[in-house]
């Protein structure tokens, strides 16, 4: 029994001890955690900031592989009002107002109403704006012939004026 007992006291004592471990523990933790939390919470403040002066206003151009020995070239003219996008996308001089605009954190989306030999469907683009190209992916049609395109647009320069 006298063996028992000493353990028990044994364990009883660094039980005893855990809460105050376990206290003084955390304040190390937090001790060592701190600058990297503040570091954190610094950069996420900034992010705000630089995608604030990313705009997709503008006109872009950019050319589709719509099948093996056919290419059409597209122009979108966008203009952005905080997250709303609106504009339009001229292909084969057929205009086409964008619906659903809108751009935030870096990523553009919008969709286009279609029409091919009397059924309707959307375009819907998504595309990440950096510096002057916009880079991304087209779905088009409507199951089971929806297609995949890549697009890599470029934003025009505005003349020079004289």
């Amino acid at each position: 029994a006298p063996i028992e007992s000493r353990a028990m006291k044994h364990a009883d004592n660094s039980l005893a001890r855990l809460p105050a471990l376990w206290l003084a523990g955390g304040w190390l933790s937090l001790a060592l955690l701190s600058p990297l939390l503040a570091a954190d919470k610094l950069e996420k403040q900034e992010k705000p900031a630089a995608a604030a002066t990313q705009s997709v206003t503008g006109k872009w151009t950019y050319t589709l592989e719509v099948s093996f020995d056919t290419s059409l070239d597209f122009t979108a003219e966008l203009k952005q009002d905080g997250e709303s996008v609106t504009g339009s996308v001229t292909v084969q001089e057929v205009r086409t107002a964008i619906e659903k605009g809108r751009f935030k954190e870096g990523q553009l989306t919008f969709e286009i109403p279609r029409e091919y030999g009397g059924t309707k469907f959307m375009s819907r683009y998504q595309g990440r704006l950096a510096g002057d190209t916009l880079k991304g992916k087209i779905l088009s049609g409507t199951a089971p012939l929806e297609r995949s395109y890549e697009w890599n647009a470029k934003r025009s320069k505005p003349a020079a004026k004289p």
